[in-house]
C-alpha cells in the first residue's frame, strides 16, 4: 500500500484525494492518509467528509508516515514542502510554479536531487496527447528544421477592474504574479518542443493598482538558441480560448480551434501537391489520441511511483521554466528585452 498526503487542501486537493480515495482510479494499493492546510474549515472537512488526518504544518504532515506527497497549496508553500519531503526522502508531485523565485527553486532542485528521489511537476500541457503529438513532429524531424512555435490562452473577462479579483493578481508575493503563476505552463511547453532560449522581450497590461504590481494581460516574444522564434500571450480571467501550432521547414501543425471539447490537429506540409485554384490549402486532419498516451499529471507520477522510474517532468525541468519566466516578468517591468545568461 502507498500511503499519500496532501498538502493544501483546497480545490486540487480535494479532487486529487477522491480520484485516490474514491474513485480508485489508479487501484487499491493507492491511498490519501493525511493532509494539511493552514486553514482550519479545511482541515475539518478532510476529517468529516473525506476521514483523512489533518494537520496545520507539513512536519506534523510528514510525521504521519507517509511514501508520496501532493504539493497542491499556494505557490508560496511550496518551497517548504518540496525541501522538507526531499530531507524525509518522500517522493512528490508538486503543482506548477515549484516556487515563487529562482533562489528557492534552486534549492528544491539541490535537496531532491541529493536526496535521490522521484520529483514530478503538474505541467499539464505534457499530458495531453495534442501537445504530446505536436513535441513528437519535432523531434522526429517530420516538420524539419524548427522555424517557430506559438502558444496563446485568450480570456475574455475577467479583470481586477471589472471586480473579478483573482488571488494571483491581488496577492503577488504569494503567486509569484501572473506570469509566474499561469503562463507558465505555455512557456514549459515552448521550452519542452523548442529548447534552450536565448532572449525572451515582454509587454504586460493591467487593470490593477499599480501598488499591487500584477500583470493581467501577457504578449510575449522568444528566440530559442536554434534560431526558431516564438510568440506567446496569456491572459488572467476567464477562459476562453486556446490556440498553439508548430512551424518546420518541412511541414506545420496546430490546434484545431473549432472543436473545444476533442483536441484535433492540423497538419500541413510542404511535400503536398499544389492545386491550382485552391485559394487555402487542405490539412490533413490528425486525431492525436490514436497513439499518443492520455494519462493525467497524477497518472503518471502515481505509475511511476509503483514502477520506480523517473517521471518526464522532474523539478529540474520546471527550474529552467521559471527562469524563463522570470526574465519574460523581467522584461516588462524593465521594458527591454532579456538575454538568458
Amino acid at each position: 500500500m502507498l500511503k499519500g498526503g496532501v498538502q493544501g487542501f483546497g480545490g486540487v486537493g480535494q479532487e486529487f484525494t477522491k480520484q485516490i480515495n474514491f474513485k480508485k482510479f489508479f487501484g487499491d494499493d493507492v491511498k490519501i492518509v493525511a493532509c494539511c492546510n493552514r486553514g482550519k474549515e479545511k482541515r475539518d472537512l478532510a476529517k468529516k467528509e473525506y476521514g483523512i488526518a489533518a494537520y496545520e504544518n507539513v512536519d506534523d504532515l510528514i510525521a504521519h508516515g507517509l511514501d508520496f506527497m501532493l504539493i497542491v497549496s499556494t505557490s508560496h508553500a511550496h518551497p517548504e514542502a518540496a525541501i522538507h519531503c526531499a530531507k524525509a526522502k518522500i517522493p512528490y508531485l508538486i503543482e506548477k510554479p515549484i516556487a515563487p523565485n529562482i533562489e528557492q527553486a534552486r534549492e528544491i532542485v539541490a535537496t531532491a536531487q541529493a536526496a535521490g528521489i522521484i520529483t514530478g511537476v503538474n505541467y499539464s500541457m505534457r499530458y495531453v496527447p495534442a501537445f504530446q503529438k505536436m513535441k513528437q513532429m519535432v523531434d522526429s524531424g517530420q516538420l524539419g528544421e524548427l522555424l517557430a512555435i506559438w502558444s496563446s490562452t485568450h480570456r475574455g473577462y475577467g479583470f481586477y477592474g471589472s471586480g473579478d479579483r483573482h488571488a494571483a493578481i491581488t496577492n503577488p508575493k504569494e503567486s509569484g504574479g501572473w506570469i509566474i503563476h499561469h503562463m507558465c505552463h505555455i512557456v514549459d511547453w515552448c521550452i519542452w518542443c523548442a529548447g534552450p532560449v536565448e532572449e525572451v522581450y515582454a509587454l504586460t497590461r493591467s487593470t490593477a493598482p499599480v501598488e499591487l504590481d500584477s500583470e493581467e494581460l501577457v504578449f510575449a516574444t522568444i528566440k530559442f538558441k536554434n534560431g526558431a522564434i516564438g510568440t506567446l500571450q496569456d491572459q488572467v480571467g476567464t477562459y476562453c480560448h486556446h490556440d498553439s501550432g508548430i512551424i518546420g521547414r518541412k511541414a506545420s501543425v496546430g490546434e484545431i480551434t473549432s472543436y473545444p471539447e476533442k483536441k484535433l490537429l492540423k497538419f500541413f506540409s510542404e511535400s503536398e501537391p499544389f492545386r491550382p485554384g485552391m485559394e487555402w490549402a487542405i490539412p490533413q486532419i490528425i486525431d492525436p489520441d490514436v497513439d499518443m498516451a492520455i494519462e493525467s499529471g497524477l497518472a503518471h507520477f502515481i505509475r511511476c511511483l509503483k514502477e520506480k522510474h523517473p517521471t518526464k517532468v522532474p523539478v529540474s525541468e520546471a527550474l529552467y521554466s521559471l527562469e524563463v519566466c522570470n526574465a519574460l516578468r523581467r522584461s516588462a517591468k524593465e521594458r527591454r528585452p532579456i538575454r538568458m545568461d
